[in-house]
């Protein structure tokens, strides 16, 4: 990376961290005033209030960035077109696209590390957010986080290691100890779905502990009692958009492998692996509004031309997707039309100003 492409990484850079802590204090500011709402049930004071809203800003974070990457650019290089360098740099031989390229190299390495807190903060600070705020409201709701998350309910410990839309549960244990303290059962099942007041655990394999010996079983289905409701566990559902894509791959399987609608889960993972180019996209659209004959325009109108592009890129990924899902095309149509039509676009525009 050379001289102008730290220049030009450092002015993108900066405008999109400062649009990104814009975007994040006002999201913060608009979702506190939603939350106060629920202060004073059970436990969940203000101070709970405001632990939820700074563990779910990496989740915030991953969102916004694509809007403040859009915004960045067109504030960052307007600022350069404003004072004439980006002049100066073409009249030092440096093309568009050449221009354009050290913009994206900025972008890029901007956006490697959003997806690394996507992929490795977000998950797991969303998922401990939305439990200890659910505890908080429910004081008589015992429930432990951790990967998934644990409960008791009478003498059974239980382990489940996600909570499907539905109310739909993967990957439960649930281990049953007498009053001596002693393992009596355990109870691995892939999934549970809820049926007429009761679990219904299916793909079972249960192991019978007596004394020294283990007798082991396998049972298609099992119906269990439990005080556990799915309006307690509904706070605890895995939206797609929310999930790690090592998660997603997990629930694709699941849900594959019992027969069940993935689609959904799918799209938000072709979302996921496509998001750098995604991220690129916004970049590439911004830069003919740079280049152009608009370059000479105020802040106020780049922000303006920023929000509204981010808002249509939003519009348009989240039609397509449930147009897709409607009428059954490949979720990969839906995570890759946008961005590939954004692109396209911002290219196009490009090559008619060369």
């Amino acid at each position: 990376m050379n001289i102008l492409d730290r220049y030009i990484f450092r002015t993108v850079a900066s405008a999109t961290l400062v649009a990104l802590l814009v975007l994040l204090l006002l999201e913060f500011f608009l979702t506190l005033l939603v939350e106060l709402e629920d202060v004073g049930k059970g436990d969940y004071d203000f101070a709970a209030a405001v632990r939820y809203l700074l563990l779910i800003q990496p989740r915030r974070l991953y969102e916004l960035f694509p809007m403040a990457l859009l915004v960045g650019g067109l504030l960052g290089m307007g600022a350069l077109a404003g004072g004439s360098e980006l002049i100066v740099m073409r009249a030092a031989g440096l093309s568009l696209t050449r221009l354009t390229r050290s913009a994206l190299q900025a972008g890029l390495l901007l956006s490697l590390a959003v997806l690394a807190v996507g992929e490795f903060a977000a998950p797991p600070l969303e998922q401990a957010a939305r439990e200890q705020r659910a505890i908080a409201k429910s004081q008589d709701m015992a429930i432990r986080g951790g990967r998934g998350f644990w409960a008791r309910d009478g003498d059974h410990f239980i382990h489940v290691r996600a909570v499907l839309p539905g109310i739909r549960l993967v990957d439960v244990h649930m281990f049953k100890v007498n009053p001596d303290a002693r393992l009596e059962t355990v109870t691995a099942a892939q999934g549970a779905r809820y049926v007429e007041g009761r679990w219904l655990l299916e793909g079972i394999s249960r192991s019978v502990l007596n004394g020294d010996a283990v007798r082991t079983e396998r049972l298609t289905s099992l119906a269990v009692d439990s005080a556990i409701s799915p309006q307690i566990l509904d706070v605890l559902a895995a939206d797609p958009s929310e999930l790690s894509i090592r998660d997603l791959l997990v629930y694709v399987d699941y849900l594959e492998r019992n027969g069940l609608d993935a689609q959904g889960y799918r799209l938000a993972l072709w979302r996921k692996l496509l998001a750098p180019f995604t991220y690129l996209a916004m970049l590439v659209i911004a830069m003919p509004f740079v280049f152009g004959p608009q370059r000479s325009v105020g802040v106020g109108q780049r922000l303006l031309v920023g929000l509204l592009l981010g808002l249509a890129f939003f519009l348009v990924n989240y039609l397509l997707g449930n147009v897709v899902l409607l009428y059954g095309y490949p979720p990969l149509v839906g995570a890759s039309l946008p961005t590939l039509l954004f692109l396209g676009v911002g290219f196009l525009a490009l090559r008619r100003l060369r």
